[in-house]
């Protein structure tokens, strides 16, 4: 059974920690500091003095952008080989030669439009999704003040004058980026800058702040700026003659409005998600069993893996991608329209016999369980 964790199973801890972690000479006395803004950025800042800790493949994913790990005698190629790259593809991006000897720890950028996808879920071989295509679909926007500056140094550019762009220390910059003694930079390089310059959010003291507006006192009266949970049928195409016939009798699937995504295809989940080491979960299924889209969507790529088995990922509205893998006899194609239960593929032939399927909030993984 898998164990669900809470943030109020870990608020005891984490206040402990906070405390522990304070200068002995700590003031209790807050009157003088309630009266205004209280600014978060410097401990934003102290908290984003570490790097965060890479998955299994040496791979960390900001919100806007994703970087590998170098681990000691890497080369590029073996960068490349665990993450399903194309070396001379991301030596070029680094500005650095392909047979080039990395320093552990080293920063090795990935472009902004590549998607990593666990292809074969137990047998971990990922594959890259170019999704270029899907900058509409994808926010490629930091949250504020929660991630570093990834920066690419220029022609005569160094570490210092790097830090100093963003109000950054160069120690740390050197620390994050494993620099050598000397900090040297090369042209072309990508280093992550931690910096306090992005807007941190603010919290307004009592009595201060915004105005709140008084609650509405009719039913017909609406908030503005409403959030819709729930796409309108003008947001995403109709379903047509040449979708409907592919669509599953609603009587043999239980196409739940009450969960956000369908059940991709019937069948026990065999292998959970787990993150770093399988971004979806494995449902057991028959081999030429029926894969549905979760919602309707639009077909945002279609590719292969390293073993030629198609990667079909669809677009969903809230920046929501779904991603399909280890099937075959695909029914659409990119561009097409699909709609919420169709058929798009089938499950395909294997031991064991399994669809892979992923939910991403832009490019982050997250656990399909909590969508069907």
């Amino acid at each position: 059974m898998n164990q669900r964790f809470t943030l109020e199973n870990f608020l005891p801890l984490i206040i402990a920690g906070g405390l522990m972690s304070c200068d002995n000479t700590l003031d209790f006395d807050l009157r003088s500091n309630l009266g205004g803004i209280l600014d978060t950025s410097a401990a934003v800042l102290n908290a984003s003095s570490t790097l965060p800790t890479p998955d299994a493949r040496g791979v960390i994913k900001f919100v806007s952008y994703q970087v590998v790990i170098a681990k000691h005698g890497d080369r590029i190629a073996d960068v490349a080989n665990r993450i399903g790259a194309d070396a001379n593809m991301l030596a070029r991006y680094n500005g650095i030669t392909p047979d080039a000897i990395l320093r552990n720890g080293e920063i090795i950028a990935l472009p902004r439009d590549f998607l990593i996808i666990n292809s074969r879920g137990a047998s971990l071989e990922p594959v890259v999704v170019s999704v270029s295509e899907l900058e509409d679909i994808t926010t490629f926007r930091a949250t504020a003040g929660l991630e570093p500056v990834r920066h690419k140094v220029k022609d005569g550019e160094t570490a210092a004058s790097v830090a100093g762009l963003y109000d950054a220390s160069t120690e740390i910059l050197s620390s994050w980026n494993s620099l050598d003694e000397q900090n040297n930079v090369r042209t072309g390089q990508f280093l992550l800058v931690p910096t306090n310059m992005n807007k941190t959010k603010t919290v307004s003291g009592p009595g201060e702040g915004s105005n709140i507006p008084l609650p509405p006192s009719s039913k017909n009266s609406k908030p503005q700026n409403e959030t819709k949970l729930k796409p309108q049928a003008d947001e995403m195409p109709r379903n047509d003659s040449k979708t409907s016939d592919t669509l599953v009798n609603q009587e043999t699937l239980d196409l739940d409005q009450e969960t956000i995504f369908v059940r991709p295809t019937k069948g026990n989940i065999i292998r959970s998600y787990k993150k770093g080491s399988n971004e979806g979960i494995d449902i057991g299924a028959k081999a030429g069993s029926d894969v549905l889209s979760a919602d309707k969507g639009i077909v945002a790529a279609i590719t292969k893996d390293t073993n030629g088995v198609s990667i079909l990922v669809i677009k969903h509205t809230d920046g929501l991608l779904t991603v399909y893998t280890n099937i075959d006899n695909l029914m659409v194609k990119k561009g097409d329209p699909v709609g919420r239960g169709q058929k798009i593929a089938k499950v395909n032939k294997g031991s064991p016999e399994f669809l892979h399927f992923e939910v991403r909030k832009g490019l982050e993984s997250v656990d399909p369980e909590d969508f069907i």
